[in-house]
């Protein structure tokens, strides 16, 4: 007995002994260990490290408060390791909802040193981000004080044209996603993003006007390009119904300020919020097609009603003269400006299907507004060019350039223009021979060194003639008042 008393006095030391020998292995052992089949790494003093990152086999891991490696989860809100517990570093991660740092779902973007890019933008890959404090990624619209960007669905920054549903009475939210499209409507608009992503805007008082690709554009207060007619300039102080307030800036799917020759059959009348007053004549209505010709301002060419001579009422375009009138569209036919003394300038400008020019010389033919055609002649150069000639031209006499002539079977008549007195046969040649002139087949007037008298059948001179027969109502298409 004594010596299994011994036996298990010996047993007994020999396992005190191995329990002590454990217990300094322990004690001695540092950084990565394993327990309960989880790794620790314990420190200096043989303790397990807690809240601590810690690389393991060249890759940075989290211990949490037991000092187990993490997984699948965020560290502090900014950081996050995978389902081996690695820290995830330059990658993508979507967090739903009840997993999210900010509790809301979204893409994180993990950088270099395992941080979630936040608060800012972020050039990954060939795209730049938006990231909000939580690291998550915006998407959709996105405003940053006055200036608008599109992230789209993805997130990337959008540069260049995109057409997006928006509608103003209901401007988009911030992260709302607007369908792209091919084409404008009521409710899809175009916008244009610069290369920092901005979109070009004006304000509620200046549209802003900007030159792509070599062509001008005008923008409103939230980013939309402006079609049509906008009244984005101030009017000319000649202007009197504001036509000069507009430019035409295309169609829905144009946009691009409008320079020369434009048929349209819309009208800045025509608008809602019109700005322009009624002229000489009612204000053209949508459907009625008119010529329009646009500076290279977009400036519309329209009538000075200031002016008081054919050519400053026409515009020369390309060598030749036409006539807009004072809401700037290209008019025909047989036009009449009456000055303010009453006394009138006559134009003509083709009938109604042609192109608008001016004519200058004489033309037969001439149809006025009633359907009448007359023989006309309208002066070839100088300050009156196109006006119709009043007076004597190549031997015969015309009045606001129609040709004068004395009535079927009367032979000669006197009429007076521009004060002067002539002597016309039927065809309107001016007589200037001293002699004796019949009418109606009797001797009635004398022609004696410019003076005209009357006579009678015996040739004796009764008087002196001072006024003439009444010259000829001319039926205009239109009649302008011009002149102060």
């Amino acid at each position: 007995m004594r010596k299994q008393r011994v036996l298990v006095t010996v047993l007994s030391a020999a396992a005190i002994l191995s329990a002590g020998q454990a217990f300094t292995s322990m004690a001695a052992a540092r950084g990565w260990v394993q327990q309960e089949n989880e790794w620790v790494y314990l420190d200096s003093s043989g303790e397990p490290v807690t809240n601590e990152w810690k690389k393991k086999d060249g890759k940075w891991v989290y211990l949490d408060d037991d000092g187990f490696v993490s997984s699948s989860q965020w560290v502090e809100d900014s950081q996050y390791v995978d389902e081996k517990g690695n820290m995830v570093v330059n990658q993508w991660i979507y967090a739903e909802e009840d997993e999210s740092p900010s509790g809301e779902e979204g893409w994180f973007y993990l950088n270099a040193k395992g941080k979630a890019v936040a608060e800012g933008w972020k050039n990954i890959g060939d795209d730049r981000y938006y990231f909000d404090s939580d690291g998550r990624m915006m998407t959709g619209w996105f405003y940053d004080d006055n200036d608008t960007y599109y992230l789209g669905d993805d997130g990337a920054m959008r540069t260049g044209w995109l057409a997006l549903e928006f509608m103003e009475d209901r401007i988009p939210e911030e992260g709302e996603v607007s369908d792209s499209h091919e084409a404008a409507s009521d409710d899809i608009k175009w916008f244009y993003f610069q290369g920092n992503g901005k979109a070009f805007k004006g304000t509620a008082d200046e549209p802003l006007q900007r030159n792509i690709g070599g062509k001008k554009y005008y923008f409103d207060e939230y980013g939309v390009m402006m079609t049509g007619w906008v009244a984005v300039a101030s009017p000319a102080e000649a202007d009197k119904t504001g036509i000069t307030r507009y430019k035409y800036l295309g169609e829905a799917d144009d946009g691009v300020m409008e320079k020369g020759w434009k048929y349209l059959e819309e009208h800045p009348s025509s608008l809602a919020d019109t700005k322009m007053v009624k002229g000489t004549k009612a204000l053209p209505e949508d459907g009625e097609g008119y010529w329009y010709y646009f500076d290279k301002d977009g400036t519309p060419k329209f009538m000075d009603q200031n002016a008081d001579s054919m050519t400053s009422l026409a515009h020369k375009i390309d060598g030749d003269y036409y006539f807009f009138d004072e809401y700037g569209c290209l008019q025909t036919g047989l036009i009449g400006f009456e000055k303010a003394d009453g006394t009138m300038i006559a134009g003509y400008f083709g009938d109604e299907d042609s192109n608008g020019k001016m004519y200058t010389g004489r033309h037969t033919n001439v149809e006025e507004e009633d359907g009448s055609k007359y023989t006309y002649f309208f002066n070839n150069s100088g300050a009156s060019r196109g006006a119709g000639v009043n007076g004597e031209k190549n031997g015969y006499l015309y009045s606001n350039g129609r040709l004068v002539t004395a009535d079927d079977d009367s032979d000669y008549q006197v009429f007076k223009v521009d004060g002067k007195l002539y002597l016309v046969n039927e065809s309107g040649k001016v007589q200037t021979s001293n002699k004796l002139y019949k009418s109606e087949g009797e001797y009635a007037y004398e022609y004696a060194d410019g003076v005209i008298y009357r006579v009678n059948e015996e040739k004796e001179r009764v008087e002196e003639i001072t006024e003439g027969r009444a010259l000829p109502e001319i039926a205009f298409d239109a009649v302008y008042k011009i002149g102060k």
